[in-house]
């Protein structure tokens, strides 16, 4: 596939601004870009969804699937087996194949061959089977002749990854894959892409799962496209080391127009001198020698104006880290938790009996399968829905915290202003621009619509709320999900200076590494896996 000066624009903002690109055969590549960047524009314009303004793209006869994130409403009541047969175009193929093998003839055999090539591209002898193993690698099991309709939202996903890997395009556009997959599932689906030889492009929020499938790096910034011919962890490597270059120019030329602005002030200064002394002055000779010297300052002045004028003006934005140092005010108070036989559910549902002692401080990672009862847990935890039985015993100064994926990507109407006041007793501006300058949050943004922001954005705000509320005890739940790169390294820079208790569901690989839980607690099994070491911290 090329890709020629492809532009798009949505009226005055320019998404895709002249790129262009070749798709080589069995290129990985990663689209990497922060949240509005034009990524799902891009992949929604190779497959057809919408139109470009200009340039061209030639696909050299190959096939193109995207992985969609709906599934069909007139098609709600076929069963999973019947809407995947559908959806891949197997059950046409399947048919004219059968229609053509009752009444075949000299007259259809060359239409036979050519409808026979399309049911063996799909591997069509061993479809079925291949459905059933697609969707228990990825974490469905389920009866296939259940309806879609009676799917939940996340195994509805499932169904149509199944089908675009079963669709078996020449080109795969993979939009977050990872989402709604359990830890066994992203695995399964990681290993499954690796070996097929496929070109495809994929954006995702899980940086190991890019970087154990990825060979090349499409960037997108301000509508402009760079190429990177490497794996994702060698171009965060190189971003690094080109910031840090980047960073040492900057520096060095702002040092520079610092000392020529000084040697400016000065020159002027004495400059000014010379032309008071001029007016006093009734000496002729001495007159002419300070209107002589006063030239000669004009002049360097002059000249110093003109080496200001052409020091490089670099477009450089400094990384601001978040420091996430809540005081913890009261350490006489309990701020510990006991959890004794907690069953957890609802009417179909309940969880095994949950045991747990997290001390204050501690780090404890809720780990098992899609659907054995890990959110309803920590909604329990928070006292959101009733348990089933059992104890939970919180210290005295327990004061929670809670973000999850839905969180960080609402549309809450309020102003940042109105959010991170909202339950205060009376708001303390001091107090409150002290934090937001903390969170790099400029003062002009307050009446900023919350539903306005970028994930980066609210990520800085929902911090921000946590730290005026002095929580002591995080509770987060999936919430590297639909966040770019900007809010991540937040989310990052977040576990790093925490010093409270966290409590955290997540199938984000690096986001776990770098909370390094002391514990981590298998809802399913019941089984607890202790750290044998202390915390060791894995930022850099």
């Amino acid at each position: 596939m090329i890709v020629k000066n492809l532009s798009k624009s949505f009226n005055s903002n320019k998404i895709l601004d002249n790129i262009s690109f070749v798709l080589e055969d069995n290129d990985k590549v990663c689209l990497i870009g922060n949240n509005g960047a034009g990524k799902s524009t891009l992949l929604k314009i190779l497959n057809g969804d919408i139109k470009y303004d200009s340039g061209n793209i030639n696909y050299n006869d190959e096939s193109i699937g995207m992985l969609m994130q709906e599934i069909d409403i007139e098609d709600y009541d076929l069963t999973i087996t019947c809407y995947i047969k559908r959806k891949t175009g197997f059950e046409n193929i399947e048919n004219k194949l059968k229609e053509l093998e009752e009444n075949l003839n000299d007259s259809n055999m060359e239409e036979y061959g050519n409808v026979l090539d399309l049911y063996l591209k799909l591997d069509g002898y061993n479809f079925e089977n291949n459905i059933n193993m697609l969707l228990n690698g990825l974490g469905l099991n389920k009866d296939l002749n259940k309806k879609v309709k009676e799917l939940s939202g996340g195994e509805k996903i499932k169904v149509l990854l199944t089908i675009l890997l079963l669709s078996n395009p020449d080109i795969m556009l993979l939009d977050e894959p990872t989402n709604n997959l359990d830890i066994d599932g992203i695995t399964y689906l990681e290993n499954y892409l690796v070996k097929l030889n496929k070109k495809m492009i994929i954006v995702s929020h899980d940086e190991e799962f890019l970087n154990n499938i990825s060979n090349k790096i499409f960037e997108l910034n301000q509508g402009k496209l760079t190429e990177y011919k490497m794996p994702y962890y060698e171009y965060l490597d190189y971003k690094k080391k080109e910031y840090k270059r980047n960073l040492e120019k900057y520096n060095s030329i702002n040092e520079k127009k610092e000392e020529l602005k000084s040697r400016i002030k000065e020159a002027e200064k004495w400059s000014n001198k010379g032309v008071n002394k001029k007016k006093k002055d009734n000496d002729k000779i001495a007159a002419n020698f300070a209107k002589e010297q006063t030239k000669k300052t004009s002049g360097n002045i002059s000249k110093l104006k003109r080496e200001l004028e052409k020091e490089e003006n670099i477009d450089f934005k400094k990384k601001e880290k978040v420091s996430f140092d809540v005081n913890f005010t009261n350490e006489k108070g309990n701020k510990d938790i006991v959890i004794n036989d907690l069953v957890c559910g609802y009417e179909n549902f309940k969880t095994n009996k949950i045991n747990l002692n997290i001390p204050f401080g501690m780090r404890v990672r809720i780990d098992g399968k899609n659907g054995t009862g890990k959110s309803t847990f920590i909604k329990t935890l928070l006292s959101r829905i009733d348990k089933v039985s059992g104890n939970i015993i919180k210290g005295n100064e327990v004061k929670f915290g809670y973000i999850s994926q839905d969180t960080l990507i609402e549309d809450n109407n309020k102003t940042i202003y109105e959010y991170l006041t909202d339950g205060m007793d009376e708001v303390n501006n001091g107090l409150l621009f002290t934090v937001l300058d903390k969170f790099n949050i400029s003062y002009e943004d307050r009446n900023k619509k919350y539903s306005k922001l970028s994930p980066g954005e609210r990520t800085r705000v929902n911090l921000a709320k946590l730290s005026i509320d002095e929580v002591n005890v995080l509770v987060l739940d999936e919430i590297t999900n639909h966040l770019d790169m900007e809010a991540l390294n937040l989310i990052y820079d977040m576990l790093g200076s925490f010093k409270g208790t966290i409590i955290s569901i997540s199938h984000n690989r690096k986001f776990n590494e770098i909370l390094s839980p002391d514990i981590t607690y298998n809802i399913s099994s019941s089984k607890i896996e202790y750290k044998e070491n202390p915390r060791q911290k894995v930022l850099k």
